[in-house]
Protein backbone atom coordinates (compact mmCIF):
# COMPACT_ATOMS: atom_id res chain seq x y z
CA UNK A 1 0.00 0.00 0.00
CA UNK A 2 1.22 3.81 -1.33
CA UNK A 3 2.52 5.33 2.35
CA UNK A 4 0.16 8.56 1.88
CA UNK A 5 0.47 11.43 4.07
CA UNK A 6 -1.40 14.07 5.21
CA UNK A 7 -1.03 17.64 4.67
CA UNK A 8 -0.29 19.83 7.93
CA UNK A 9 -1.58 17.00 10.34
CA UNK A 10 -4.72 16.41 7.85
CA UNK A 11 -5.86 12.74 7.25
CA UNK A 12 -4.46 10.12 5.67
CA UNK A 13 -6.03 9.51 2.47
CA UNK A 14 -6.04 5.65 2.89
CA UNK A 15 -6.24 4.88 6.31
CA UNK A 16 -9.50 6.95 7.19
CA UNK A 17 -8.10 7.97 10.05
CA UNK A 18 -9.96 11.56 11.34
CA UNK A 19 -8.82 13.68 13.59
CA UNK A 20 -10.77 14.94 16.39
CA UNK A 21 -10.86 18.42 17.53
CA UNK A 22 -10.03 18.64 21.18
CA UNK A 23 -7.81 15.98 21.08
CA UNK A 24 -4.28 16.48 22.39
CA UNK A 25 -1.68 16.71 19.70
CA UNK A 26 1.21 14.00 20.40
CA UNK A 27 4.32 15.65 22.22
CA UNK A 28 6.92 17.03 19.66
CA UNK A 29 10.02 17.73 19.52
CA UNK A 30 11.34 21.14 18.15
CA UNK A 31 14.36 22.21 15.37
CA UNK A 32 16.06 24.80 14.17
CA UNK A 33 16.15 24.97 10.14
CA UNK A 34 18.76 26.20 8.61
CA UNK A 35 19.38 27.02 4.88
CA UNK A 36 22.36 27.27 2.80
CA UNK A 37 21.42 31.28 2.15
CA UNK A 38 21.98 31.58 6.05
CA UNK A 39 18.12 31.86 6.79
CA UNK A 40 17.17 30.38 9.95
CA UNK A 41 13.75 29.32 11.73
CA UNK A 42 13.84 28.56 15.29
CA UNK A 43 11.58 25.88 17.19
CA UNK A 44 9.64 24.51 14.32
CA UNK A 45 8.11 20.67 14.94
CA UNK A 46 9.36 17.60 14.18
CA UNK A 47 6.70 15.61 12.89
CA UNK A 48 8.71 12.08 12.84
CA UNK A 49 5.78 9.16 13.58
CA UNK A 50 2.51 8.27 11.89
CA UNK A 51 0.23 9.96 14.44
CA UNK A 52 2.01 13.28 14.48
CA UNK A 53 2.40 13.32 10.73
CA UNK A 54 -1.73 12.04 10.19
CA UNK A 55 -2.44 15.68 12.27
CA UNK A 56 0.23 18.09 11.47
CA UNK A 57 -1.14 21.54 11.56
CA UNK A 58 -4.59 20.56 11.14
CA UNK A 59 -7.09 22.53 12.88
CA UNK A 60 -4.90 25.00 14.07
CA UNK A 61 -4.63 28.95 13.35
CA UNK A 62 -1.34 29.65 14.50
CA UNK A 63 0.70 27.76 11.68
CA UNK A 64 3.92 30.47 11.79
CA UNK A 65 6.37 27.87 12.86
CA UNK A 66 5.68 26.01 10.40
CA UNK A 67 6.28 21.67 10.35
CA UNK A 68 8.97 19.38 9.35
CA UNK A 69 7.85 15.96 8.40
CA UNK A 70 10.69 13.38 8.76
CA UNK A 71 10.07 9.89 6.94
CA UNK A 72 12.55 7.22 7.69
CA UNK A 73 12.94 6.48 3.58
CA UNK A 74 12.94 7.89 0.41
CA UNK A 75 9.54 7.90 -0.61
CA UNK A 76 6.72 9.37 -2.86
CA UNK A 77 4.93 12.66 -0.37
CA UNK A 78 1.54 13.53 -0.54
CA UNK A 79 0.08 15.92 1.05
CA UNK A 80 -3.36 17.46 1.18
CA UNK A 81 -5.02 20.56 3.70
CA UNK A 82 -8.79 18.77 4.81
CA UNK A 83 -9.23 20.67 8.34
CA UNK A 84 -6.48 22.95 7.41
CA UNK A 85 -7.01 26.31 8.04
CA UNK A 86 -4.60 28.37 6.73
CA UNK A 87 -2.78 28.28 3.05
CA UNK A 88 0.23 27.25 3.38
CA UNK A 89 3.11 26.60 1.16
CA UNK A 90 5.04 23.51 1.32
CA UNK A 91 8.99 22.43 0.33
CA UNK A 92 9.43 18.45 -0.67
CA UNK A 93 13.04 17.91 0.33
CA UNK A 94 15.60 15.07 -0.95
CA UNK A 95 18.08 12.38 0.82
CA UNK A 96 21.12 14.90 0.37
CA UNK A 97 18.51 18.03 2.16
CA UNK A 98 17.80 19.77 -0.94
CA UNK A 99 14.61 21.00 -1.57
CA UNK A 100 13.10 19.94 -5.06
CA UNK A 101 9.93 21.08 -5.09
CA UNK A 102 7.83 24.28 -3.59
CA UNK A 103 3.98 24.30 -3.82
CA UNK A 104 1.59 26.68 -2.32
CA UNK A 105 -2.01 24.89 -0.65
CA UNK A 106 -5.35 26.32 -0.26
CA UNK A 107 -7.16 25.62 2.79
CA UNK A 108 -9.39 23.13 3.97
CA UNK A 109 -9.40 21.00 0.52
CA UNK A 110 -8.76 17.28 -0.87
CA UNK A 111 -6.25 18.71 -3.78
CA UNK A 112 -3.43 15.83 -3.26
CA UNK A 113 0.04 18.10 -3.72
CA UNK A 114 2.59 15.36 -4.65
CA UNK A 115 6.72 15.48 -4.77
CA UNK A 116 7.85 15.00 -8.60
CA UNK A 117 10.12 12.16 -6.97
CA UNK A 118 10.97 10.41 -3.86
CA UNK A 119 11.30 12.64 -0.75
CA UNK A 120 12.58 12.16 2.66
CA UNK A 121 11.19 15.08 4.24
CA UNK A 122 8.78 17.89 3.76
CA UNK A 123 8.53 21.59 5.14
CA UNK A 124 5.37 23.21 5.57
CA UNK A 125 5.51 26.57 6.04
CA UNK A 126 2.70 29.85 5.62
CA UNK A 127 1.80 30.29 2.56
CA UNK A 128 5.02 32.86 0.74
CA UNK A 129 7.15 31.35 3.47
CA UNK A 130 9.80 30.00 1.17
CA UNK A 131 10.11 33.24 -1.11
CA UNK A 132 10.19 35.30 2.06
CA UNK A 133 13.00 33.76 3.32
CA UNK A 134 14.83 33.49 -0.25
CA UNK A 135 14.23 29.81 -0.78
CA UNK A 136 13.58 28.04 -3.75
CA UNK A 137 13.81 24.97 -5.31
CA UNK A 138 18.15 24.01 -5.06
CA UNK A 139 18.53 25.25 -1.66
CA UNK A 140 20.07 23.15 0.92
CA UNK A 141 18.10 22.50 4.15
CA UNK A 142 18.82 20.60 7.55
CA UNK A 143 17.35 20.20 10.83
CA UNK A 144 19.99 21.42 14.12
CA UNK A 145 19.35 21.25 17.53
CA UNK A 146 16.22 19.25 17.46
CA UNK A 147 14.97 18.87 21.59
Amino acid sequence: MKNILCLLGVLPLLAGAQAVEGDAPPAMRHCQVVFDNGARLAAVPLAETSEQQMRGLSRRHDVRNGMWFAFAQPQPLRFWMRDTWQPLSIGFIDAAGVIFQIADMQPDTLDIHASSRAGVAALELPRGGFAMLGVQPGTRVSLQHCQ
